[in-house]
Formats: structure tokens, C-alpha cells, sequence
């Protein structure tokens, strides 16, 4: 009986299999922590969107609804700026994949020094500093005395400078070209790693059925490469949505609004005309996109790792 005792103590202290307690206390204080960085700011946000509240009138804010959320729908500059964002993120990231995987492919089976220092040499724009990036591209584009203008110039094959920076259709091409310049390393690197990780068992089987390079590539190898493609181009969407750097940089929005995304317009309304109800309330519906692209790319990882 005295054996029994112990026994049944311990039977009775061990938690029940399968049940895990709903709370572990070692998070607790990582908890505290992002609850006042990140909880306290969303709440306080949405708390300014359904007010009207500008700095420059020196009165206290005064609640109005979902007032400024209706305004979003006949606010030309909001969707303007929401098309911008699109065509930036998606069209840089489309583009940069592409280009990654192109270079990762062709350097894939390239040994050597001289090849190993072609690689380092291709990873190198990843390594700059974004601001920059953007202030290299932004003298590079200059209307006059900018290197690409001179080069055109010396080529014939223009007859004058392009107001590259200037020019309301071209500002938002020449910025993506500067995003895409300093974004395609990273594909190269992380799909040259996912290359050589496929086995080389399915290369020779492969091989001694006699498969193309075409189909060596559209059948083997982009099958092993969806995976991480996917999950780096989300992450890289939600990157480039948030970009503010290389745009306000390179031309603070303008001409006008042609190159001004969500997170420009948010800091012109906020910082700028001190607009902090109307520009919360844009906060929150961007803030929502991050949302979704963020499960988006939670559920890629739950998926890569089953």
C-alpha cells in the first residue's frame, strides 16, 4: 500500500495525455511586451478612424462614425494610391521572381572562382541599404548630368533627356526598376539553395529518360521550387507593401500623386496635413490587406512543412 501511494500521487500531479494547458507562463512577459508595442497602437488606431481629429484645428476629436471610411469611396487619391500599390508590389515582385529564377537556373551548374565570384557579385545589390538604393537610382535618373540619360544621349537613341523622375507615366516604372534591381538577389539566393537541395537521384532518373532541358526544368525542377517561390514571394509582397523608403526617397509620391502607394498617402495625410482620423482610417484597411497576405503566407508554411 505504501508503494501504491506515490504512484497514484504522480498519476494524479501528471497533466492528462493529450492536454495542453492553454497558457504557457514563459510567454507570458513576450506577451506584455507585444501587447503594449503592437496591441496598444492598432487599438488607439481604430479608435482615430471612427473620429475626426486634425491637429491643425486645436480642438479635441469629436466621434463621426464610419464617416471617414465612407469618404474612402469618393476619395480619388485613395484609389489611386491603392492601384499604385498593387501595380508597384506585384508587378516588382512578378518581375524580380522571374529574374531569380532565370539566374538561378543558368548559374546552377557554373563552378569555379571566376563563377563563385559572378555569384557574389549578383548578390551584391541585396546587401545595400534601401535609402541607398533609392538615392543611387534617383542621381542615375537625373534629367541632366544623370548616367542613364547620358547614355541614351551618346547612343542616339534618344535626342533628349528623359524626365525620367519628372514625367507622370514614367515614375513609377523607373522606381520599380530600382525595387526590382535591389529585390531579384534575394530570389537568386533563395532559389539556388532550394535547387540544390533537390536530390539528385530524381535529376539522373531523369536524365536517363532521356528528358530536355525544357522539360527538365517545366517538369522536375519548378515542381520542388513552388514551395519556397511561393512562400518568398509572399513574404516579398508583404515587404513591398509596407516600402516607404525607396519611394519617398525617390519622389516622395509625387509628380503629383503618380508614385504615391498607402504607406506614402498615410504619412502625407498624417504628417503633413495632420489629418489623423482620415489617415487611421486608411491605416486600418491597409492594415487588413497585411492580414490577409500575412495568413496567406502562414498557411504557404503550414503547407511546406506537412
Amino acid at each position: 500500500m505504501a508503494a501504491q501511494a506515490p504512484a497514484a500521487t504522480q498519476a494524479r500531479a501528471r497533466p492528462r495525455a493529450g492536454r495542453e494547458p492553454w497558457l504557457d507562463w514563459m510567454v507570458l512577459p513576450t506577451l506584455v511586451v507585444m501587447a503594449v508595442v503592437v496591441g496598444y497602437p492598432i487599438v488607439y488606431t481604430i479608435l482615430l478612424s471612427v473620429e475626426d481629429y486634425n491637429l491643425l484645428d486645436f480642438s479635441p476629436a469629436n466621434f463621426i462614425g464610419a464617416d471617414n471610411y465612407t469618404k474612402l469611396f469618393s476619395d480619388p487619391i485613395f484609389w489611386q494610391s491603392l492601384r499604385n500599390t498593387a501595380v508597384y508590389t506585384f508587378g516588382s515582385v512578378g518581375i524580380s521572381a522571374l529574374l531569380g529564377l532565370a539566374l538561378a537556373l543558368l548559374m546552377e551548374n557554373l563552378g569555379g572562382a571566376r563563377f563563385r565570384a559572378i555569384r557574389a557579385l549578383l548578390l551584391t545589390p541585396w546587401a545595400v541599404p534601401f535609402v541607398v538604393v533609392a538615392f543611387l537610382f534617383r542621381y542615375m535618373y537625373l534629367q541632366n548630368g544623370g548616367v542613364i540619360n547620358a547614355l541614351l544621349l551618346s547612343s542616339g537613341l534618344a535626342s533628349a533627356p528623359v524626365p525620367w523622375l519628372n514625367s507622370a507615366s514614367l515614375a513609377l516604372p523607373a522606381v520599380m526598376v530600382a525595387n526590382i534591381w535591389a529585390m531579384a538577389p534575394f530570389f537568386f539566393l533563395l532559389l539556388s539553395a532550394a535547387l540544390s537541395a533537390i536530390p539528385n537521384e530524381v535529376i539522373e532518373s531523369a536524365r536517363v529518360d532521356r528528358a530536355g532541358t525544357w522539360g527538365m526544368i517545366w517538369h522536375i525542377k519548378l515542381p520542388f521550387l513552388r514551395n519556397p517561390l511561393l512562400i518568398s514571394s509572399l513574404l516579398m509582397v508583404i515587404s513591398n507593401f509596407n516600402d516607404f523608403a525607396k519611394i519617398w526617397a525617390m519622389t516622395q509620391g509625387g509628380p503629383g500623386y503618380s508614385t504615391s502607394t498607402l504607406v506614402v498617402y498615410v504619412y502625407r495625410l498624417a504628417f503633413e496635413n495632420f489629418e489623423f482620423g482620415y489617415a487611421s482610417a486608411i491605416g486600418v484597411i491597409w492594415l487588413m490587406m497585411l492580414m490577409v497576405f500575412a495568413w496567406f503566407y502562414m498557411r504557404a508554411l503550414r503547407m511546406e512543412r506537412r
